[in-house]
């Protein structure tokens, strides 16, 4: 089974992708996320949970921009992957289309 957990495009002997299915644990295992938008405002809301009275909080809810944030459930290394993503996608617009 090993084999078949390094790709997250192999199938194993039963027919099922098990990168996709550690993701739905590891989301299983997140906390909740909330977004709500009205005409004025947005909030994001993000449940902290510790699992251990040892272990730190993890941060949900990240600031991207002036104008975008984002609250996260599941694995928090890949949040921070997509959080730095969208943090360079933001500069690069404002290098492009706002100084011109």
């Amino acid at each position: 089974s090993t084999n078949y957990s390094l790709d997250c495009v192999t199938f194993d002997p039963k027919g099922k992708i098990l990168q996709i299915d550690y993701a739905k644990e590891a989301v299983k295992q997140g906390s909740t996320s909330l977004g709500l938008k009205s005409n004025t405002h947005v909030v994001l809301v993000s449940l902290k949970k510790s699992p251990h009275d040892l272990a730190a909080f993890q941060e949900k809810v990240f600031y991207i921009d002036d104008h975008m944030g984002i609250a996260i459930s599941g694995l928090t290394a890949d949040a921070r992957f997509l959080c730095n993503f969208m943090r360079n996608e933001c500069l690069n617009y404002q290098f492009v289309h706002e100084n011109t």
